[in-house]
């Protein structure tokens, strides 16, 4: 449970102890806030004791290191006892539970007993608490051996006391991936006085941990670690770690002498095909291949987009400089089929940016309670692999209007809508997260939601108007044989109030129709066309076209 001054393990090490002849820096990337947190934790009690003596400081006993798995709370821990000759030990849910009543907290008080004696030799002693939460659980969940352990490391922490003269005190650290589910006894001052976040690594960061890992690997002159770097949102350094292996694992099958070994971007390319951000698992979270040409027609519209959606993504820093607050909604609406959620993919296919879907009709299927966690979870991952686009599809299901109604459904809805207006007043507080939403009903929305700081922007998408059509039409037979008779203007000019997945749908029967005709046909012609395009009868009417129009007009 125990281990010296070097302790094995840390990431990227080498050297010896001592703070002139390693540094932590070494061994971590970024996260520069909890190395500082723990340097003073740790070395600042031995190198400023007198001090803290003669002005009646009391010295921290405890920091708590929080955030997302695989942040590289624990190397950050390693890395700085290692820096300061500290001796380390670590106490973890699997090495202090025991089957028999006692010997748990027995464990306990025997590791601060030996933390103590080195601290009374003259050396830096540092407890630390890996997965703490585990440990001492929040009451409302725990079993008496958990009642039982955070009852001794309380006792235990209160009774930690700066000790005389030059002789530091030992400190304690613990970590957790969910800091609310900690029992709240052990977040008070004098036990954990300090609590650190220690977050995603943002692109500098990445760019750092990048650096770290691949010091020793041979990199060909065309591999840009920055750019790598800025196409990693949302990965942790245990991620980034499992992407430079996979590249070198794939560099190495090319390779029959190791001694040749030269990774391209081609292997860091194959890496992130096979390593994604951890933090985003269990959420269907992806980074849309769709482009702005997959889309045709809607010029003035998709610049709309790409003002309210890539400019504060990719121009942050001019708004910045401007005091310009980005638009953090954007609700897309307009009949079934014209392309709202191919526009919000392309948007997020332009700025890179993560792509968090979700549809209200899954979440409402939900148990009870689930599908606002799913929100908030959905939410809080966005944040972590900023920068990000959240997508609700169907958002009439989710966030529909309040009204009196006390059935089951109404009060699931009331509380998925409650849920969402929090999350989205929270964005105020966080960068390049952007909230896309597409409703066929936007007169079912709720008037909450249609204000500035939630939904700032609405845009209708109509049915493609002629030119509109034509290009469509162009989009999907691009990789289509098409004979010379076929005049693909004079069928969007008969065409009229079909929608983009109708023209879609036309282009792909054609050729059908063709092959039904011969088998071994090798062009789609124009009289295939015309067959399919007298078969279909467009599914808007007149009227609902209108009442799309008299919605956008009342905005």
């Amino acid at each position: 449970m125990t281990s010296g001054g070097n302790p094995d393990g840390v990431d990227g090490g080498g050297g010896g102890g001592g703070g002139d002849s390693w540094r932590a820096e070494e061994a971590v990337g970024g996260n520069r806030e909890a190395l500082e947190a723990l340097r003073e934790l740790i070395t600042f009690p031995l190198l400023y004791s007198r001090e803290a003596q003669r002005l009646g400081l009391k010295w921290p006993r405890g920091l708590l290191l929080y955030g997302p798995p695989g942040t590289g709370k624990t190397s950050l821990v390693r890395a700085v006892v290692r820096e300061c000759s500290a001796q380390l030990t670590v106490i973890s849910p699997y090495s202090v539970h025991r089957a028999h009543a006692g010997e748990s907290e027995s464990v306990l008080r025997e590791s601060f007993s030996e933390a103590s004696a080195v601290a009374a030799s003259g050396n830096p002693s540092v407890i630390f608490i890996d997965e703490i939460d585990v440990l001492c659980p929040h009451r409302s969940s725990r079993r008496e051996q958990d009642v039982r352990l955070t009852s001794q490391l309380c006792t235990l922490m209160d009774s930690i006391q700066p000790l005389s003269g030059s002789l530091p005190q030992v400190v304690v650290v613990a970590s957790t991936n969910r800091v609310d589910a900690l029992d709240p006894a052990l977040r008070r001052y004098g036990r954990f006085d300090v609590e650190i976040e220690v977050t995603t690594p943002n692109e500098e960061e990445r760019f750092e941990v990048l650096q770290l890992y691949t010091r020793k690997v041979p990199l060909d002159p065309t591999v840009d670690l920055r750019s790598i770097a800025r196409m990693c949102n949302g990965y942790v350094g245990a991620d980034l770690e499992a992407l430079c292996r996979e590249a070198t694992a794939f560099a190495l099958k090319r390779f029959s002498d190791v001694e040749a070994l030269l990774l391209t971007m081609e292997d860091w390319d194959y890496a992130r095909s096979i390593v994604g951000p951890s933090i985003t698992r269990g959420v269907t979270v992806e980074i849309p291949k769709v482009s702005w040409d997959d889309i045709g027609g809607y010029k003035e519209l998709k610049r709309k987009i790409q003002q309210a959606v890539e400019w504060p993504i990719k121009h942050s820093a001019a708004f910045s400089r401007l005091g310009i607050s980005p638009i953090r909604g954007v609700l897309l609406h307009g009949p079934p089929g014209c392309s709202k959620t191919t526009l919000a993919k392309a948007a997020a296919h332009a700025t890179q940016a993560s792509f968090f879907s979700l549809s209200g009709a899954e979440l409402y299927s939900m148990y009870v309670g689930e599908g606002e966690a799913l929100l908030r979870n959905t939410f809080r991952r966005a944040r972590l692999a900023a920068p990000s686009i959240i997508f609700f599809d169907e958002a009439d299901v989710v966030a529909g209007k309040r009204g009196g109604k006390s059935s089951s459904n109404a009060v699931v809805g009331e509380r998925l809508l409650s849920t969402l207006l929090t999350e989205m007043d929270g964005l105020e507080l966080a960068n390049g997260i952007i909230v896309l939403a597409a409703t066929n009903r936007p007169y079912a929305i709720d008037a909450a939601l249609m204000r500035p700081g939630r939904f700032d922007l609405v845009l209708y998408v109509p049915p493609p108007d002629l030119v509109s059509r034509h290009e469509i039409l162009r989009v999907h037979t691009r990789n289509m044989k098409i004979g010379d008779d076929v005049d693909l203007r004079d069928l969007a000019e008969h065409t009229e109030r079909f929608t983009g997945a109708e023209l879609e749908g036309l282009c792909r029967e054609a050729g059908i129709v063709a092959l039904r005709e011969n088998i071994h046909a090798i062009a789609v012609y124009d009289r295939h066309f015309q067959i399919v395009r007298e078969s279909l009868k467009p599914a808007l009417t007149e009227a609902d076209i209108h009442s799309y129009e008299s919605f956008r007009r009342t905005r």
